[in-house]
């Protein structure tokens, strides 16, 4: 498998080197926490190529993984003359261009005793036959050959992953994290630009919510977050919305509670360069400009919005694609402290209006527990009633040959995606997947459909399900 990085190849070598090892670091430890042991990753100067036998299963892995730009499954020949290329080309890409336009492109790196042209058109020249000829500009078929020195890589398909930067090359981060639909999106923009992102959550509703945000952080973190482990803040934050409440006016509260929010996680900032949210510009009362101007006031820390120019629909495209929005959907989150009217453009001196939240904040910090990497979570079984269903492993196709679960049926994530019209409303279904996340996701598309379904995690369902099945 061909990687491709993009950014990372336009810094000084110096620097490239250090990012290089960080991009190395974050492919292997991906590979190995989804299940993918036997594999070798090998530096081609500057081009980074994975040898693996479970090539389907690493390529969904490395989609996730920041700082990849592009993928592509090759074929991998050493060769000693040109006529060994052009045998691999014969040999695996006669049959494919019969009664179809093709196109040849050839890139060497190297000292070599032929051309790129030469290869261009005497390799085109093996399997032209039975084609329906030369197509430059837009061919059915556009056969690549990467060439280095005397190795030589021959692909057809350009996979986009993340793009980006390699993990931990960006610097440190503390998210005020929700759960919500914004903030996991929020989350992965930061991740996609290197950055070690931690998160902040402030429970203002109890145990279950804490339960249903760590389940979205659990499955954001497993799929996306490498080269270090995140660490998670659960802050019991209900007495401040009493305060505010009771203290502030009614058109100021969410404004106050926003205060209140960027003042926690100031003190709560260890070595974080910055604080990030999932605000976007003019989507709510407290995120217009002069709202957020104001609130910016309450830190000295340098504040970043990597959604602040995307609407809602773009952030719930994001959040569909993240997997993230169906489970995002379900937590529960405290928007309406206002009974009537807000302030939508607040003078900069209301901060100074607001009480003191002091006392809240060391109170709220003496809550505070602190998570590294997965959280446990207690989990509910799902409120969707099924009774007859049929059974679904949504894992990776590796991981259900390897630790298979007795299931009905095996419709790995995303493949699933394009299978969604073999579900018949006739039927009731159970989805499977590692943290409940994705299978929530189809789930909710399959209810869309008019097709009961519900989505759990594999722990949920060795706990509630299997034994009923038995």
């Amino acid at each position: 498998i061909l990687l491709r990085y993009g950014e990372i190849g336009l810094k000084s070598k110096k620097v490239r080197l250090k990012f290089e090892q960080q991009y190395v670091h974050a492919i292997t430890e991906a590979l190995k926490r989804h299940g993918i042991i036997k594999f070798d990753l090998k530096n081609f100067g500057g081009r980074f190529v994975l040898f693996t036998k479970e090539v389907e299963a690493a390529i969904i892995i490395l989609q996730k993984v920041p700082g990849i730009q592009s993928i592509s499954p090759s074929h991998h020949l050493q060769f000693k003359e040109k006529e060994e290329i052009f045998k691999a080309i014969t040999d695996n890409y006669q049959e494919k261009v019969n009664n179809k336009t093709f196109a040849i492109r050839a890139r060497r790196i190297g000292a070599h005793n032929f051309t790129s042209r030469e290869i261009q058109i005497e390799g085109g020249s093996a399997i032209y036959e039975n084609s329906n000829g030369v197509n430059l500009t837009n061919p059915e078929i556009a056969i690549n050959l990467e060439i280095r020195n005397n190795d030589c890589f021959l692909y057809t398909e350009k996979i986009q992953g993340l793009g980006g930067m390699s993990p931990g090359s960006g610097g440190k981060v503390l998210l005020l994290f929700s759960g919500g639909i914004d903030s996991p999106v929020a989350a992965l923009q930061l991740l996609k630009r290197g950055c070690q992102v931690d998160f902040l959550f402030v429970n203002l509703v109890g145990e279950k919510s804490f339960a249903d945000v760590a389940q979205v952080y659990n499955f954001l973190i497993n799929n996306y977050a490498y080269g270090y482990s995140p660490k998670f803040y659960h802050v019991n934050g209900k007495e401040i919305v009493k305060k505010i409440t009771q203290e502030v006016p009614d058109n100021a509260r969410q404004l106050a509670l926003k205060v209140f929010f960027y003042q926690l996680a100031t003190q709560i900032t260890e070595e974080h360069v910055a604080i990030a949210t999932g605000e976007a510009l003019a989507q709510k009362s407290t995120q217009t400009l002069k709202s957020l101007a104001m609130i910016q006031q309450s830190t000295n820390k340098l504040i970043l919005r990597p959604l602040l120019t995307f609407d809602k629909t773009e952030i719930t495209v994001m959040a569909r694609k993240i997997g993230t929005f169906a489970k995002s959907e379900k937590v529960k989150e405290v928007c309406g402290l206002a009974e009537g009217k807000v302030i939508t453009m607040p003078k900069l001196d209301l901060l100074q209006t607001l009480p003191s939240f002091e006392q809240n904040l060391s109170i709220c910090k003496k809550t505070k527990q602190e998570f590294k990497g997965i959280i446990p979570v207690v989990e509910e079984p799902p409120k969707e009633k099924l009774t007859k269903f049929t059974t679904v492993d949504m894992r990776p196709k590796h991981l259900q040959d390897h630790s298979p679960l007795k299931t009905d049926e095996q419709e790995p994530y995303p493949f699933i995606l394009n299978n969604l019209n073999k579900f018949s409303k006739n039927n009731s279904y159970l989805l499977i997947c590692d943290f409940g996340v994705q299978s929530e996701e189809v789930a909710f598309l399959l209810r869309q459909r008019g097709i009961k379904a519900a989505g759990v995690s594999v722990k949920n369902y060795l706990k509630y399900f299997l034994q009923e099945r038995n």
